[in-house]
């Protein structure tokens, strides 16, 4: 499917997810007014396994910061998205130059090493599978969770329905969240949205 067309199937969706959610009651009905239509934008120009080390990058950085330092990553490989190969044919000096922590450093290797061997599969095959399969599959990756890999199919993959309960901001809402279905990405996306606006 073209992306433009993804996309406005996508942000239908959204829209459809946010009046359902302020349906609910008045509470949701107040912050969906307040915030405004869902913009829950998906970074499918990035290829999965791009958007899974996008996703190791801002792991637990404020957003300013690991956009600094995912633009210096960038920088780092001639302004583009390094593949796989280039991944592992530079140094990791080149990665620590980003400012990437060991840690994340490893990581991101780690992943172009599964995409290498062709054990981490493109959009269409995770499209096929369910949420439980993507969280084993992704989390068999040393330095990889359960909340990274429900970043990728929230914001890469475009699932709606997932609730990233290991997130610190998220967790104490978990089983209120079963309420929220089909569309608790879109809910999830509304509570980090008043997080924001109440800091």
């Amino acid at each position: 499917m073209p992306a433009n067309l993804l996309s406005g199937n996508y942000q239908k969706k959204c829209i459809k997810g946010s009046k359902f959610l302020s349906s609910l009651d008045q509470d949701w009905h107040s912050l969906v007014s307040s915030v405004g239509p869902c913009k829950l934008n998906l970074s499918i120009e990035l290829e999965p396994y791009q958007a899974l080390i996008k996703s190791v990058i801002f792991q637990q950085l404020r957003p300013a910061s690991a956009t600094a330092i995912f633009n210096r990553f960038k920088q780092n490989f001639d302004n583009n998205f390094p593949t796989e190969e280039k991944i592992l044919a530079s140094p990791e000096s080149k990665l620590k130059e980003s400012g990437l922590s060991l840690n994340k450093r490893k990581t991101i290797i780690e992943i172009a090493r599964h995409v290498q061997k062709g054990e981490l599969e493109n959009r269409q095959d995770f499209l096929m599978m369910n949420d439980s399969q993507i969280i084993e599959k992704l989390t068999k990756i040393k330095g990889i969770g359960e909340w990274t890999a429900q970043m990728l199919m929230i914001f890469n993959l475009g699932k709606l329905d997932v609730f990233p309960v290991s997130d610190f901001a998220l967790r104490e809402l978990s089983k209120i969240s079963e309420e929220w279905k089909p569309f608790r990405s879109i809910a999830a996306w509304y509570l980090w949205r008043y997080r924001n606006i109440l800091n």
